[in-house]
């Protein structure tokens, strides 16, 4: 299974796309959007937005922090996290932060961080990234061409 956290109201303007991939995906995906945090200082905002994002890590899972200060990968190193979680039966969680980010230093049960470029996307454009390189890098798995 494969699980995208994310702090965010709303994917409105990417909705139609997101259910595309999550068709295409069927059993393989969920998407868990977690309500920001709005009462407080932004301190406070981003210490309840990181307790809410801990609530639902597992030390189980392959849990991997979407940054724009880490690790740029591409679309093989990606492939290479699904494929790593099948092959040991473990879920893989990618974690979306809310707009003030979250505290990495009370982050528990963190494996990775990883950036897929240097540019800031809105939540629902992100989650699309990560489903359409899912599709990819399943399809790829399975044999199949992604290209045709």
């Amino acid at each position: 299974m494969i699980k995208i956290l994310c702090i965010s109201d709303s994917d409105k303007h990417f909705d139609s796309a997101i259910q595309e991939y999550k068709k295409r995906l069927t059993k393989n995906i969920e998407i868990r959007n977690i309500k920001p945090s709005k009462n407080g200082s932004k301190q406070q905002i981003i210490n309840q937005d990181t307790e809410n994002i801990n609530k639902q890590l597992k030390k189980d899972d392959i849990n991997i922090m979407l940054s724009l200060k880490w690790e740029i990968i591409d679309s093989i190193d990606f492939k290479k996290y699904i494929q790593k979680a099948q092959n040991s039966s473990q879920n893989i969680v990618f974690v979306i932060w809310g707009a003030f980010g979250l505290d990495e230093s009370k982050l528990i049960n963190i494996n990775k961080k990883i950036c897929f470029g240097h540019m800031t996307l809105p939540h629902g454009l992100m989650k699309l990234v990560i489903l359409e390189q899912v599709y990819r890098g399943l399809t790829i798995i399975s044999g199949k061409k992604y290209h045709y």
